[in-house]
């Protein structure tokens, strides 16, 4: 059995207001993952350990944010609720974006995340860095069978004074196999 790093991908692509509706996630059925504006990521499930963290810009240096991770199982069930919590942008600067490689100006790491809920599909946990740091914050956990993952994105609308701008979520992990 080999190990393979998965280089950063994009789990969400960039949200310049807040999800409307919950994307697709409302009727829980795996053949609506792709509804809305925002799609599941297919990972497959040889992916293992995964790990979640967000960029973007922010409208001032504390940019908050809401978070909620779905999977979705390879049999075509229903979304499951993985957990949901909050984050801010902090002060660590994306100088070149880590998926696209191209210089990035006014792009900021999340430095601070927090669990509000966790659900009992997988044990999910964080690296909670917290203030002006110099880190970045991380969502850890053991996927538990998901070959879809579907991050919605709240409260980041670039008109709103303390949200963020263009937030993103990206993934990466050990796949086994």
């Amino acid at each position: 059995m080999g190990i393979r790093h998965i280089p950063w991908i994009k789990l969400r692509e960039q949200v310049v207001t807040d999800d409307a509706t919950v994307l697709g996630v409302t009727t829980m059925n795996f053949a609506n993952r792709n509804v809305g504006t925002g799609n599941a990521v297919k990972i497959g499930d040889a992916v293992e350990d995964i790990i979640i963290t967000f960029l973007g810009k922010p409208a001032d240096q504390s940019a908050a944010f809401t978070w909620t991770l779905y999977g979705y199982r390879k049999d075509n069930g229903m979304a499951e609720k993985i957990a949901y919590g909050t984050g801010n942008l902090g002060d660590v600067a994306a100088t070149v974006h880590p998926i696209t490689g191209v210089a990035a100006t006014d792009l900021y790491y999340c430095d601070e995340l927090t669990i509000t809920a966790q659900y009992n599909v997988t044990l999910v946990s964080i690296v909670d860095i917290a203030g002006s740091s110099g880190e970045v914050a991380k969502i850890f956990f053991i996927n538990p069978g998901f070959e879809f993952l579907l991050m919605e994105l709240t409260a980041c609308d670039k008109d709103t004074a303390s949200e963020t701008d263009q937030l993103e979520a990206i993934y990466s992990g050990i796949a086994r196999r």
